[in-house]
Formats: structure tokens, sequence, C-alpha cells
């Protein structure tokens, strides 16, 4: 319990502090989105949905690149889907602009190769914390984020994906109350140690319906979504028109290889869509075109990826 004195004068304090671009917490490294949502704000619940192939978990690191990389910013990354193997890929490929794939299987382009040499070392050096056991529970989650946050001073914390996270007993027969307890306490998670939490969710197939054309996900898509919705303070979700073969959107603009990060949700501010390139063979997210018109004259390998 505080008095409301220090809470006001700690205010006052954070109003003057306010940056010139009007920022209110972190910024995400995308102008666009940054208008909308305001930053990444200290103590609060962040969650980002979308399908599989929409690119969320593709979107997750090149938030974790613009945050580790770019900013120095201590991150964490929970991954209980991906081995240490693949997310380390992923976080290579989006930062140096290399190829998914030819990571994989070792096929690099001279170009790439050159590209590997001179830029590992600036991933190494960042101060990125990546944990990726194949089985997690909402206590192990925050033993780990405590000790991350005590040992390393970390500031943001993502988690892939909600669906995968278990509590240890009492809901052994309804998993919709389960994950109402787990994204409490995710919540309780970062108001305790003033993080910010980003968790990424699976969405329900409502938006794969004939019935909605666009294929547009809405917050009652979020999968077995509870109180998701109640306890998040960002909802984001990551939307690709052209994986549905929508190459244009209502208003005739071409929405090749764009993706619409929606801000469905926002306590602290705006809602709307921020709209940015991507280049999906380097699972990178940017303001700038990556590709010439000439480039569309083949098909872009965007359908098989599962990020």
């Amino acid at each position: 319990m505080k008095e409301i004195k220090d809470t006001i004068y700690n205010s006052v304090k954070r109003i003057q502090e306010a940056t010139p671009d009007h920022l209110i917490g972190l910024s995400t490294g995308f102008e666009r989105l940054d208008e909308v949502l305001g930053g990444l704000v200290e103590g609060t619940l962040v969650t980002i949905g979308g399908r599989t192939g929409m690119g969320k978990t593709a979107f997750a690191f090149n938030l974790l690149r613009n945050l580790a990389i770019e900013k120095n910013i201590p991150s964490l990354y929970i991954s209980l889907e991906s081995t240490e193997q693949l997310c380390t890929n992923i976080l290579i490929a989006c930062t140096l602009n290399v190829k998914y794939r030819g990571l994989l299987s070792g096929q690099l382009v001279a170009e790439e190769w050159e590209k590997l040499d001179k830029g590992v070392s600036g991933i190494v050096n960042s101060p990125i914390y990546l944990d990726t056991k194949s089985t997690y529970t909402i206590d192990d989650i925050c033993k780990t984020v405590e000790e991350s946050v005590q040992e390393h001073q970390v500031k943001v914390v993502f988690i892939d994906y909600l669906q995968l996270i278990f509590a240890k007993t009492g809901f052994t027969e309804n998993r919709y109350l389960e994950l109402n307890y787990i994204t409490r306490k995710l919540k309780a998670l970062a108001k305790e140690f003033n993080i910010t939490i980003v968790l990424l969710s699976q969405l329900n197939r409502n938006a794969e319906g004939e019935k909605r054309l666009d294929h547009r996900p809405v917050l009652t898509d979020l999968r077995d979504s509870g109180t998701i919705c109640d306890d998040s303070d960002v909802v984001c979700f990551v939307h690709r028109p052209e994986y549905y073969r929508i190459y244009q959107d209502e208003k005739g603009n071409d929405m090749r290889n764009k993706a619409l990060i929606i801000v469905a949700k926002n306590r602290l501010g705006y809602t709307g869509d921020a709209l940015l390139y991507t280049n999906m063979p380097t699972l990178t997210f940017s303001h700038d075109n990556p590709y010439t018109e000439d480039d569309f004259t083949g098909a872009f390998p965007t359908d098989s990826l599962t990020f």
C-alpha cells in the first residue's frame, strides 16, 4: 500500500521524462505500429494472435531483434514449440536477411555467407536469453522469468505459445478454466516484475470460414479464449491477406508481401492497423518493400511456412 502522493510524484516524473516521439513504452522498432500502440509498456500483458502460417512467431522474433539487438534491451524468449536450433535460425534469418530454408539446409549463396560472417557477432553479443524446454507449466515459467529478471535485468519476455502451457494440478477436466488461470498468472507476473510479457496465441478456425470473406481475425477468434481478452492489456493479430489468395484490399491497394498488424484491443492507446512489408523467405517484417515489380512475375513460397 502506498500513499497517493508517492504515486502522483512518480506519475509526474514519468510525464517529465516522456520521449519526444510520444511513446509511452519501449519502441517496437516499427514506427507505424508504435503510432498505434504507443510502444511496449512495462507491467503489461501483450497477446499476439494468428492462424498457422500468418507469421506470428516470425513477427515475434522481429520484435526481439528490434529490442535486444538494435536497442540492447535484455529480452527472454521462451519457446514451447521450437527447438533451440530452429529459434536461432529464425533469429539469424530475420536479423541478417538470409533465407531461412538455406540456413536449415546449409545451402547459402556467397552473399549470404558473407552476411553470416559479418553479422553473427552482433547477435552473439546481444542480451538475448533463450529457453526451449518442451514441457512447461505456468509455475516453471514464473520461476524462469523471476530468475531472468533478477540475474539479467530482463525487460521483455516472449512466450510462444499459450496453448502449450499447463498448470500442474486442479484443471485436469477443464481446459477453459486452466487457460484463465494461466493468463491471470502471466498478467500478475508482468505487474510484479514491471516487465512486458508478449504472449503468442493460436486462433480458432472462425476466420477460415466461408462467411468471412476477408478472413480478418477478431477478438473472439482467440482459441480457447477464456479471459485472454480480459487479462491482456493489448491484443494484436498478424494477418497476411495473400495467404488466402487475396492480393488487393477493398480500395484496390496491392497486398502482396504485406502484413497487417491489427491492434484490436489497447488499454493504453489507440486501436487500428499497422501495415508492414514482409519477406517470408527470410522471415522479415519491415517498413520497406523488399521486392521490385519485376519480382512479382513468380510465386513466392509463403504458403508452406508454419510460423
